[in-house]
């Protein structure tokens, strides 16, 4: 993916709101030259499963602060040397430079290996991504990457493997018995089998000597962690470092049949979560968990019923929750299979479960107060980014690192105190108040420019495209949005028509400074002019890449402004 001067200042933004590099961006200065970790890194992404990036020339430690390299054409040649020299195999690399506030960053983008070529190693030795840093893998991190080479015929199926010993009289009563009527309900032609033990064979909880497979016994079971004590989950509120009262406060074991472990972990993040008061689409102000349930629910629900029942269950690893001063975290040992993180927030459903005969059985689950374990129709992503936004909770980050997958939610509100006060003096000029998902739009059309009502549809997927177009025209109508050329703008926002505010000297020798063929790309698109991409070429003579890697600085310093989509054909670059 295209690092554009728009996703790196975003990027930039999102950093500083969170306080920490991420599992997926690391920042570094690299004041005094190539880092001297850079190896390292460069390893550890290309062991993820999907793609990272190194920010070069910005400053974790002043708070993402942009300090600028000093020769990013030589930092680039440098970082691809330790790439191909010192990590085996070698991931392939991708530079992207920008000029912000006229000091020069580099992001170098990581493309992740393929499942058999893995593991890249560092000078012999394995790394991975975890957190904001880079650790050395363990022996069953290994065992989770030779298992995600396997094609889907040559994995083993955990869950349906046999645990000796045990029948249905070590499952928990209430939970076999719903579990068995929901199941006469939903199937028909199970519901024509009356023996209840030819059933359980059926669904794969048990085999046909009556003994209880994995899957069975880690939904059912009365006590399944007495057998495999991995099966369970940790909740724990993690504290600061000198609060004096250790690092953890009301650690818990949370035990029992899936749908039980469910409901208790939820139970404990509300009590050791905060109440918020929030507004309704009425304007009623009401108390509501920090945290929104339905979002909760779904995130726990896929982490127990999606866990990997392999290596992770051999070496003791559980589910884990921890509330931190910044952030919820969900954690489920093993990654995702099939898909991607990227492809979870898709408005397309998504289904592509870890254990498959699991997965069917949850489908039938139900939690002691009656409500299903999961919805089985692969939307719940959706779910959870719509609660967390009507919530006005930062947008969660799902991450993938092959061996877990991890879940932060962070706290707080989802704008910054500028954004906040810009949304208070707008509601007070169009006299009314803005619902969460209006307030939302309003805040990515003034960070991010003007877009098409087809995008905006798409950014609000769940919504449906006639309550978004609804939504836009009751904003137009209450004075909150300005609609031109096709382009829906945030009030008092530059329109494309609109006087450039940051428009600057244009003479040679400041073009030049800019990169090799950023002049000639810039005469290309003309005085008033515009020009597609392709266009561009032609015009040029350029590659694609020379082209997008021209225009990024002139995008990032207001020469040029950008019309449409990133990526899309009939996209326009214009100057004045």
């Amino acid at each position: 993916m295209s690092w554009n001067a728009e996703r790196l200042a975003e990027m930039i933004r999102e950093l500083r709101a969170f306080g920490d590099d991420t599992t997926l961006v690391e920042c570094k200065t690299a004041a005094g030259g190539v880092p001297e970790n850079i190896g390292e890194t460069l390893c550890a992404f290309a062991n993820m499963p999907q793609a990272g990036a190194i920010i070069l020339g910005v400053s974790e430690r002043k708070g993402f602060e942009v300090t600028g390299i000093e020769n990013p054409a030589e930092m680039q040649k440098a970082i691809a040397s330790v790439s191909r020299s010192s990590v085996k195999p070698a991931p392939q690399l991708e530079f992207f430079h920008h000029i912000i506030d006229r000091k020069h960053v580099l992001v170098v983008e990581v493309t992740p290996l393929t499942p058999t070529e893995k593991p890249a190693r560092f000078k012999n030795k394995a790394y991975l991504r975890q957190a904001d840093g880079d650790y050395q893998m363990n022996s069953n991190d290994l065992k989770m990457l030779e298992l995600s080479a396997l094609t889907a015929s040559q994995q083993t199926n955990f869950d349906f493997q046999i645990v000796h010993g045990t029948d249905t009289g070590v499952l928990d009563g209430e939970a076999l018995r719903s579990f068995i009527e929901s199941v006469r309900q939903s199937r028909t032609r199970l519901s024509r089998i009356d023996d209840d033990s030819q059933l359980l064979q059926i669904s794969n909880v048990t085999d046909n000597q009556g003994n209880l497979r994995l899957g069975g016994l880690y939904a059912l079971g009365y006590l399944p962690q007495s057998v495999e004590p991995a099966l369970g989950a940790t909740v724990a509120v993690r504290l600061a470092r000198g609060d004096g009262m250790g690092r953890h406060k009301n650690l818990k074991e949370i035990e029992g049949p899936l749908p039980v472990m469910l409901v208790e972990i939820m139970n404990w993040i509300r009590q050791n979560s905060d109440t918020v008061s929030r507004y309704t689409e009425i304007g009623h102000l009401v108390d509501e968990p920090e945290f929104p349930p339905s979002a909760i629910r779904e995130v726990l629900a896929n982490a127990l019923v999606h866990r990997d029942l392999g290596p992770s269950v051999e070496v003791g690893k559980k589910v884990e929750v921890r509330i931190t001063e910044k952030m919820l975290v969900v954690v489920s040992p093993g990654g995702l299979r099939g898909l991607s993180a990227s492809q979870l927030e898709s408005p397309e459903l998504t289904k592509a479960p870890v254990n498959k005969r699991l997965y069917e059985i949850a489908r039938y689950l139900r939690t002691p107060d009656g409500e299903r374990v999961i919805e089985g129709e692969g939307g719940g992503i959706q779910e959870i980014l719509t609660a967390t936004r009507e919530a006005r909770l930062p947008k969660p980050q799902f991450i993938d690192t092959g061996v877990t997958f991890k879940v932060l939610f962070p706290r707080g509100s989802r704008f910054s105190e500028i954004e906040d006060k810009w949304l208070e003096d707008l509601q007070r000029q169009g006299k009314r108040r803005l619902v969460p998902i209006e307030e939302d739009l309003l805040v990515n059309l003034r960070s991010q420019g003007g877009a098409t009502r087809q995008r905006i549809v798409q950014m609000y997927a769940p919504l449906g495209e006639r309550a978004c177009r609804r939504m836009l025209d009751q904003l137009s109508d209450n004075g909150f949005l300005n609609y031109e050329d096709g382009v829906y703008y945030a009030v008092g926002e530059e329109t494309g028509s609109g006087d450039k505010a940051r428009r600057k000297s244009t003479d040679e020798q400041i073009l030049r400074s800019l990169g090799k063929n950023v002049p000639k790309v810039y005469e290309a698109i003309g005085l008033n002019g515009s020009a597609t991409m392709k266009e561009l070429q032609d015009r040029t003579s350029l590659s694609p890449a020379q082209v997008r890697y021209a225009l990024d600085p002139l995008l990032a310093q207001g020469y040029v402004s950008m019309v449409g989509g990133q990526g899309r054909k009939a996209t326009v670059y214009s100057r004045e």
